[in-house]
């Protein structure tokens, strides 16, 4: 007997509107951006609600620092000089201070950019000292030392550090960014995983390490292109890639909200034959993944609900 395959698990977590993230918690709890609903739903691994977060508008990514503070990339509606304005957040949920009553936590805004209204962010991952990063777009890429689509490091207390400079939005080739969809560390690391979903960029899943020596410290494409049909890094291997999750193995699970698809890679990008899953009737335009215990978590976005699969052993 030995894994061979994903089964649906039934019934489907319901009741969200437009989930456009899922996330296994480091308690563990299963932490849904409810998009459409402004909120964060807590939910136990059978799927009971366990709490409801206060309104934060139009949620996309979720991510939880070594703090257990939960990070939410969302929308700020605010007021600037007498004018309402939406601006793009990162939110800061104190789950400790609540003793994990995602009801009562403090909420705080850790970082916007007042003066570019147009940026929103996509992504937002802790690494191992709570710095985190970022992935950020907008409208505004031929300004050399600060276009809109990025990525950023910024410190715990919510002040930029610098843009990762591994990346840039020039070209179409590996370390060109357009349109970022994502951003995932996996746990306990320093290196990151982008998915995007500009039609102009090749490689539309990227991995990038941490590296440190007599040259300083930063990130590095992890991968080089391939030239298998099936490998991760196979120009044109994706359509709309919306987010990435690691298991405790290393493996990679990409979720292309354009194919309707979960496709799973071992940590050299190459496919495992029979274990990606999916398609028109299975997802619908799925947004987010995680992994926990052998199950993935789904949020099948136009289907408004969480979809569960979990590896079987059966041949």
């Amino acid at each position: 007997m030995t894994d061979t395959s994903y089964v649906e698990v039934t019934p489907a977590w319901t009741g969200f509107d437009a989930p456009r993230d899922v996330l296994a918690g480091r308690e563990p709890f299963i932490y849904v951006a409810d998009t459409g609903n402004d909120r964060i739903v807590m939910l136990d691994l059978a799927g009971r609600v366990v709490g409801v977060s206060g309104r934060i508008a139009r949620p996309v990514a979720l991510a939880q620092d070594y703090r257990f503070n939960l990070l939410v990339a969302a929308e700020l509606d605010t007021t600037i000089q007498g004018t309402a304005v939406t601006l793009g957040a990162v939110i800061r949920i104190d789950l400790a201070a609540a003793a994990h009553d995602i009801a009562r936590a403090p909420m705080t805004t850790l970082y916007t950019e007042p003066s570019k209204a147009n940026r929103r962010f996509t992504g937002v991952a802790a690494l191992p000292d709570n710095t985190l990063l970022v992935a950020r777009v907008g409208p505004l890429n031929t300004s050399p030392v600060d276009p809109d689509v990025a990525v950023l490091r910024i410190a715990a207390d919510g002040a930029l550090m610098s843009p990762v400079g591994a990346v840039s939005p020039s070209g179409n080739a590996i370390g060109s960014i357009g349109g970022l969809t994502s951003l995932t560390v996996p746990d306990n690391s320093r290196s990151f995983a982008i998915t995007q979903s500009d039609p102009e960029q090749q490689f539309r899943v990227q991995l990038f390490s941490f590296f440190t020596g007599s040259e300083g410290e930063g990130w590095r494409p992890a991968l080089q292109p391939a030239f298998d049909a099936d490998a991760m890094m196979s120009v044109g291997r994706f359509d709309r890639p919306e987010d990435i999750a690691y298991d405790r193995f290393g493996n990679i699970y990409v979720v292309d909200a354009g194919r309707d698809s979960v496709f799973k890679f071992n940590a050299q990008g190459r496919a495992f034959a029979g274990q990606s899953f999916g398609g028109a009737g299975v997802l619908s335009s799925p947004h987010g993944v995680a992994h926990f215990d052998r199950t993935l978590y789904v949020a099948d976005t136009d289907n408004n609900r969480i979809a569960r699969f979990r590896l079987s052993t059966d041949n």
